[in-house]
């Protein structure tokens, strides 16, 4: 079991570093096929990234940093409500080669999977699932004026599971995009689209116990996109 729990804060770091180099990443984490029982709970910490997501018309990069502490509540054994709270950052790189810098506050995010079919003979598991986040970092005083903002990440998901013993390797596809509005002095309030994207997901539960898991995720096709947590059964 103590190699387990080592093995794991291994790979978590290793993980959390890899996210925080590599770019671009898109979305937010789909949660993977594991799913709390009707009326259980199950939370977690989970951290995750955008970086550099470009924006319509030549509006430039948003990139946000946020952590997040997650529960999820088996509303049905087929049906759960995922929610989280936490904090981020956000980072604009204007298309006239200036950054606004939004300093960390505020963050939330909810969401819901749906089981799809499965196979106890091959140990195969499915799910759907919508995912909302948003960012409200503090706002950002430039040269006499006011900036605000507030990022909404909006993402639905297909994930099919292949258990391995204590390893959930999945895969799946996902649809979505990122809108970032912004304001200037409490005035002009204007929302900007991204670019939508699909997108490849592969991902891995690792169960350290019945109860506790550590997750891994990445995203590919359209860009790079990772995210990493633990988890706890109640």
């Amino acid at each position: 079991m103590l190699k387990k729990y080592l093995l794991s804060v291994i790979i978590f770091s290793v993980f959390s570093l890899q996210s925080s180099a590599f770019s671009p990443a898109y979305a937010a984490p789909a949660y993977g096929t594991h799913m709390p029982e009707k009326q259980r709970w199950t939370c977690g910490l989970e951290r995750n990234f955008i970086v550099d997501r470009n924006m319509d018309n030549d509006q430039g990069a948003s990139s946000v940093d946020k952590y997040f502490v997650t529960c999820s509540y088996g509303i049905f054994q087929w049906l759960s409500f995922d929610g989280k709270i936490g904090v981020g950052n956000v980072d604009w790189d204007r298309a006239s080669d200036s950054r606004l810098h939004y300093a960390t506050d505020f963050a939330g995010g909810y969401g819901f999977r749906l089981k799809g079919p499965e196979s106890e003979i091959w140990g195969l598991k499915s799910v759907v699932g919508f995912q909302h986040i948003s960012v409200h970092p503090d706002a950002r005083n430039q040269e006499g004026t006011k900036h605000e903002t507030i990022i909404d990440e909006w993402q639905g998901s297909l994930l099919v599971s292949k258990d391995i013993g204590s390893l959930v390797p999945y895969l799946g596809a996902r649809y979505g995009s990122v809108d970032f509005i912004k304001w200037e002095n409490e005035h002009d309030r204007k929302r900007i689209q991204s670019e939508k994207y699909y997108g490849v997901i592969i991902g891995l539960d690792f169960w350290l116990s019945d109860k506790l898991k550590l997750n891994l995720e990445g995203a590919f096709a359209d860009g790079e996109e990772y995210a990493a947590g633990f988890s706890y059964d109640f």
